[in-house]
């Protein structure tokens, strides 16, 4: 409670300066009011950090965050976004953005990622991320319930790489391939929850791709104000020379923007099903929480099943200068198969967090969020782009 009591006291002063910074504005034009000064020096020290080209803009930022999963993490990101010149008569633009970034934390966690969003002028769209991990993890069995100890701890060592490739069809329709490699290893294993008859006990590769296929008509990719993003994909992981497990996977991700004010009030929602069939090891089973599901929920493998469902919803508010806030409300529940439980036991998870635009004429954002649910489950999260 003494977090959100924080967070809440960060998004009053920010007003509180605001409003004062109008009201010195209003009474003595001819002198500077206390927020000019402020967003003066502050976009002095990040002129320092950024450097901008005709084609492209770089950018390096520390990083930081906090779940129990990880404990406090720190780290570094380069941002690299450039300017995708598109065909003519096209209606979007879609930039690029290249987000590499280093991180560890109080656990002993250490992770390499590189985050990808392109686009071509010839209507290519590449979306991928590439990890190499550390992590003393937690199992904590597959379910939707509640967990209780004793788990099961072990030290995940995982390289992955997946995304889609896709080629686009008259500005809005996108056809391609979706592709996902991992390769985890697991040692030091305690704990008698996960045990050599677990899919998935010591690691191995998991190998798939499928087809992919997305409708956008968002205005904006960093940071839509209105506008649709629908995917739909399917996933055949191979259990021959190519993979460990044999299994499938079937999602689809419905997400639908608003713009409420003059794009300073945007309302984003966002329903999401994902579905696993086969051999599939824990770790790759459907899962809630983490970073976009229903933030809150600080492990992604706390609660696993071969689906699940949510929908979440998140108001964003522009604030002042380059910062932003945004409050956020979700629920869902992971299952085995569809029966009549299927909207019982529910996760709700809800949250509020603040925003930084990276690039003055760009939306996109560092976002600091702060989640909980309902199960006592809660997490801080420190990253780049929106949940959804």
């Amino acid at each position: 409670m003494s977090k959100i009591l924080v967070l809440i006291s960060f998004f009053v002063l920010l007003l509180l300066i605001n409003i004062s910074g109008q009201g010195a504005n209003d009474s003595i034009p001819q002198k500077k009011s206390f927020v000019d000064k402020t967003t003066g020096l502050a976009d002095k020290m990040i002129d320092i950090v950024t450097w901008e080209k005709p084609k492209y803009t770089f950018s390096l930022y520390p990083i930081g965050g906090y779940s129990p999963r990880t404990g406090f993490e720190f780290g570094v990101m380069p941002v690299i976004n450039i300017n995708t010149q598109m065909e003519e008569g096209l209606k979007y633009r879609r930039s690029t953005t290249i987000a590499p970034y280093f991180m560890v934390s109080t656990t002993g966690m250490y992770s390499f990622d590189i985050d990808l969003v392109a686009y071509t002028k010839k209507q290519w769209f590449f979306r991928t991320k590439t990890q190499f991990l550390y992590l003393p993890d937690t199992y904590y069995g597959i379910g939707n319930e509640d967990k209780d100890e004793p788990y099961s701890e072990y030290l995940l060592h995982q390289f992955s790489m997946n995304g889609d490739i896709l080629k686009g069809w008259r500005d809005k329709l996108f056809f391609g391939v979706r592709l996902d490699f991992n390769y985890s290893h697991n040692s030091d294993i305690t704990g008698a929850l996960l045990t050599p008859e677990t899919p998935g006990y010591a690691g191995g590769w998991a190998n798939g791709m499928g087809p992919v296929v997305a409708f956008d008509t968002r205005d904006n990719v960093s940071y839509p104000s209105k506008g649709w993003i629908v995917t739909a994909s399917s996933l055949w992981f191979f259990s021959n020379s190519l993979g460990d497990y044999g299994f499938s996977n079937y999602n689809v991700d419905v997400r639908k923007f608003f713009s409420i004010k003059d794009d300073k009030m945007v309302l984003a929602a966002q329903a999401y099903l994902n579905i696993t069939d086969g051999n599939t090891p824990f770790y790759k089973l459907s899962s809630l929480g983490g970073k976009h599901f229903l933030r809150g929920i600080p492990s992604p493998l706390k609660y696993i099943d071969n689906s699940v469902w949510y929908i979440q919803t998140e108001y964003r508010q522009y604030i002042w200068w380059r910062i932003g806030a945004v409050a956020f409300v979700g629920t869902g529940r992971a299952f085995n198969f569809f029966n009549n439980e299927l909207f019982n036991d529910l996760h709700v998870a809800g949250g509020a967090g603040l925003r930084f635009k990276v690039l003055p004429n760009d939306g996109l954002n560092l976002r600091l969020d702060f989640g909980m649910t309902n199960r006592g489950d809660n997490s801080i999260y420190f990253t780049l782009r929106e949940a959804f």
